[in-house]
């Protein structure tokens, strides 16, 4: 079946990129009309709607579902679909995931070669072929206390990083892209206190140290175009957890910028593995994000759900042999 021949769904989030996918929407839906005549398009207007919409599209029966967004937009997205209850048969597979990039970072997109022009990630949503992906799954607590479960796609990290997301979001006029991230990262680091954190990955010991942040990666990269973890690959079975310890302010300015570089910053105390199940906890309030939306803080745990997703991708993610 040709992609636009399915039952396909786009679920458009007007105010990504800081609405700039809404300004610039009229030339888009010309664009897609072209490939996509039946295709319904549902718009967003608050947080949550893009599950709800995602959701409600699978149990009726679409099976190709298009986020037209940032990383945000597609989160929510994922989490519809991980959540819907597939119509009969029972046996039907869960849809096929597009994504149209329209974002502040689009960082997942990035990573897995989707483009940022527009009429070329259309040719890729229309000819493009699916491929079966890694996800992972969070348990946190919210401000009330209670627990709160996640998938996520692209990344998770606690502490700087969580911290900048929170600032990000209650400013969202603020322009998209790399200088955004930088700027309120810089801003964030003048009066961030490293927090001291426990954690433990698989059948590894308990760990407890002071970090500036902790980032569980499906893929190489987060924070608007940081390569934070270079070997993530979104279907080799396993989570890149990066570890940045206890590093001082402009240390850590000049270390996390080298990730622009796409190369992992050298560091005796920045620390690469892998694994596929995570617990961490602090005695301190230490906030968590996932693919660029703040879910809660700690304590918290965060599981890998191998090749649950099938989606349309730019390039071959298949594993490439590691620098380990």
């Amino acid at each position: 079946m040709k992609q636009s021949d399915r039952r396909t769904t786009f679920v458009v989030n007007p105010y990504a990129g800081a609405g700039m996918a809404g300004r610039r929407w009229a030339a888009r839906e010309s664009m897609l009309r072209e490939h996509f005549p039946l295709g319904e398009i549902l718009f967003t207007r608050a947080a949550g709607d893009a599950t709800h919409i995602a959701k409600d599209a699978v149990e009726r029966g679409q099976d190709y579902i298009i986020a037209v967004g940032g990383d945000g937009t597609v989160h929510e997205v994922v989490n519809g679909l991980m959540l819907a209850e597939l119509p009969e048969p029972k046996y039907k597979p869960k849809p096929i995931l597009g994504i149209w990039p329209a974002g502040r970072g689009s960082d997942f997109a990035r990573g897995v070669g989707i483009p940022g022009d527009p009429a070329m990630a259309l040719e890729l949503l229309v000819a493009g072929k699916a491929q079966s992906v890694d996800i992972g799954f969070i348990q946190c607590r919210d401000e009330g206390g209670k627990q709160v479960e996640r998938y996520f796609l692209n990344a998770v990290d606690f502490g700087i990083g969580a911290v900048v997301c929170e600032r990000l979001t209650k400013k969202p006029w603020f322009m998209p892209g790399r200088p955004t991230y930088l700027w309120q990262t810089v801003r964030t680091l003048l009066t961030f206190r490293n927090p001291t954190v426990s954690f433990a990955s698989d059948d590894h010991p308990l760990v407890t140290k002071k970090i500036i942040t902790v980032v569980i990666a499906n893929n190489a990269y987060f924070g608007g175009g940081m390569c934070i973890a270079p070997d993530a690959r979104v279907n080799d079975g396993e989570l890149d957890l990066v570890v940045v310890g206890d590093l001082r302010r402009f240390e850590a300015i000049r270390r996390l910028g080298e990730t622009f570089s796409g190369n992992r910053i050298l560091h005796p105390d920045v620390h690469y593995s892998r694994c596929k199940r995570l617990e961490a906890r602090s005695e301190s309030k230490v906030l968590l994000e996932a693919d660029g939306e703040l879910v809660g803080h700690l304590p918290a745990t965060l599981e890998l759900a191998e090749r649950r997703l099938k989606i349309v991708v730019g390039t071959a993610v298949g594993s490439p042999s590691r620098n380990r």
